[in-house]
């Protein structure tokens, strides 16, 4: 068995996809297969381009519009986590997150177009979503924004590829949030440190996927942020109020069987750390401002 591995900025942030092979088995097909579905999946999604499916999807908010399957699946489970959640994880952010002043592709947050602008909008309940065989539509005046679900779906989605190419053993990183699964080269778990907030370098714990699928996504306030003539701003958005959530959790770090699952729990963490866990979650780590550290599970070393 060989280690392989490969990276690049995509997605607004670094993706590093690590391959354990067997001698014989090629790591460039699959390593292009897999850039392949990044790649596409950027162009369907990103809400930074006029020409994506996404783009042209919120420009004609208010009308029923063909959808490609996987805008539906994608459209779909936001849906469905949106309920499970009770509407903590809500797409129609786009407006809101634009006003406070994300607006356009990390790291120039303020250079957005003027074109993709949807700052006068309103957000929405989840409910008003309506999804068909072939064809969504969103009520009029609203946008939606796919970056809170965005990078696990595709996680996801890239294990389902690995599988169906047979291949048990890797690392996949968007951004942070990892899926793992199977061993590395010499038969050892995958470790995954759990960074400390506010000091780069330095883990506050660790944990092991001992063989199985495993998926961790970390969310916080920490990094994705601005001032503007309103004052500062983070890019988690409070569902409940329309603004940056009024929060003393630093990061919020989930450990799931699933992704998509991880992702968005770890969010809803950070706008709500004294509701219940969502999703069924028991693992996770909670960073706050005032340098606590709170973990719940067994599985952290």
């Amino acid at each position: 068995m060989r280690r392989y591995q490969q990276s690049r900025h995509v997605l607004g942030s670094d993706a590093l996809l690590t391959l354990v092979l067997e001698d014989s088995t090629p790591s460039k097909a699959t390593f292009n297969l897999l850039w392949q579905q990044i790649d596409a999946f950027e162009q369907h999604f990103s809400r930074f381009l006029v020409s994506s499916e996404l783009s042209r999807f919120n420009t004609a908010a208010g009308s029923k519009q063909p959808v490609s399957p996987e805008f539906r699946t994608l459209l779909a489970t936001a849906k469905a986590y949106a309920e499970k959640t009770g509407g903590l994880y809500n797409p129609f952010i786009l407006p809101a997150l634009q006003r406070a002043g994300y607006k356009g592709s990390w790291p120039s947050p303020h250079k957005g177009s003027k074109q993709l602008d949807y700052g006068q909008r309103a957000s929405a309940d989840w409910h008003t979503i309506t999804v068909g065989d072939t064809w969504a539509r969103i009520p009029a005046d609203t946008a939606l924004d796919f970056g809170g679900i965005g990078k696990g779906f595709l996680l996801d989605r890239l294990s389902e590829t690995l599988q169906t190419e047979g291949i048990g053993n890797y690392w996949l990183s968007l951004g942070g949030d990892i899926l793992c699964n199977g061993a590395d080269a010499n038969s050892d778990s995958w470790y995954i440190g759990i960074a400390r907030a506010e000091e780069t370098g330095k883990t506050v714990a660790a944990v092991k996927n001992h063989g199985q699928k495993l998926a961790v996504a970390t969310s916080g306030t920490t990094k994705r942020r601005g001032a503007n003539e309103r004052g500062t701003w983070h890019h988690i958005i409070d569902p409940r109020t329309g603004e940056p959530a009024t929060t003393n959790v630093l990061t919020a770090t989930v450990c799931a069987q699933d992704a998509v699952t991880a992702d968005i729990a770890a969010k809803c963490l950070v706008i709500s750390p004294t509701a219940p866990p969502p999703l069924g979650v028991t693992d996770y780590i909670l960073q706050t401002a005032d340098g606590t550290v709170q973990k719940a599970g067994n599985i952290w070393e």
